[in-house]
């Protein structure tokens, strides 16, 4: 019996360590010093996050979109997106960080690109500032839209030009 209250102690004692690392989620921390610096999450825990992901047709001309994104786990289905209109879905990870979404685009003049989403990766999740990752179909290709630096990064080409 002693050995259990031990053991339970030490669990009371983790999860009030957890609990007190982790502050509210969403929660963003601006540098020490005043300065305007980018944002840095303050919570280590990103599968208490509710993630958005959004795939926006900017093509020009009206251009349809069509996608396809799914996880191991969902299949979102097949939509056709008009012009300037937009995908979105929204989620938590998994703890095992294994949470991975891909899709693949298609545009009315054929051309197509397959391609990750969403996963586990620091970097992805500053350009998302922890939250939402957009990524916007254009003529030359897809970007992700860096919300920390307000602009948009082509991450992927087209194929079949």
């Amino acid at each position: 019996m002693a050995k259990i209250r031990a053991n339970s102690q030490s669990i009371i004692i983790n999860l009030v360590a957890v609990v007190t690392l982790v502050r509210a989620p969403g929660a963003i921390a601006m540098a020490s010093d005043g300065s305007n610096a980018l944002p840095v999450k303050d919570n280590i825990f990103p599968e208490f996050i509710k993630w958005h992901v959004y795939i926006v047709n900017g093509l020009s001309n009206n251009q349809n979109l069509f996608t396809r994104c799914k996880s191991q786990e969902d299949d979102l289905g097949t939509h056709n997106l008009s012009g300037g209109s937009n995908l979105t879905w929204s989620f938590r990870t998994e703890f095992s960080h294994s949470t991975l979404f891909w899709c693949h685009l298609r545009t009315d003049t054929g051309v197509s690109a397959e391609f990750e989403v969403f996963w586990y990766d620091d970097r992805l999740f500053r350009k998302c500032q922890w939250k939402n990752c957009i990524w916007v179909a254009k003529d030359q290709g897809i970007y992700l839209t860096d919300l920390s630096q307000n602009r948009d990064e082509l991450r992927y080409t087209w194929e079949g030009h």
